[in-house]
């Protein structure tokens, strides 16, 4: 008979490991990082997938240019664009989008921070240092024109 002899500091190590990897997967579960739990909600209504809007014969294809002002902590910016118009967003993914019209999306630093739906606006509040400012345009459906533009700026 092979006697099994654990030692009471590999049981006090082995108990400690445990504990750790429990509490990491329990705050784990409790983040939700990758925001699994925003994937589904059935009590929403759904939204119909749409294909890609196509460009009508003989319009161009909108182009965006930006031009950044700051005083103190805030930026005001505006977007200046070609065959573009921005439209309201009233929240309905359902509507048919049209060509030329839509809406923006903000980001700062490499980080999404919204949705903009007219040419000029603020940014408040900015941290002093070197910011990156990227707009890209996007049909009313959120579908992208891969239509950009990026440009740095100082807050001091």
């Amino acid at each position: 008979m092979k006697v099994f002899i654990v030692s009471m500091r590999n049981l006090i190590l082995g108990g400690i490991v445990f504990l750790i990897v429990l509490v990491a997967g329990i705050v784990l579960l409790v983040k939700d990082p990758l925001h699994v739990s925003d994937s589904y909600r059935p009590g929403e209504e759904s939204v119909p997938a749409s294909a890609p809007i196509t460009q009508p014969v003989g319009s161009e294809k909108p182009s965006l240019n930006m031009d950044i002002q700051v005083d103190g902590t805030t930026a005001e910016v505006s977007l200046l664009t070609k065959n573009f118009q921005f439209v309201g967003g009233n929240g309905d993914m359902s509507q048919q989008p049209i060509f030329g019209q839509g809406h923006a999306h903000l980001y700062i630093d490499g980080e999404a921070k919204g949705m903009i739906y007219q040419p000029e606006f603020l940014l408040k509040k900015l941290p002093k240092g070197e910011h990156e400012l990227r707009v890209e345009l996007n049909y009313s459906n959120h579908l992208p024109y891969k239509v950009e533009a990026t440009q740095k700026f100082v807050v001091k």
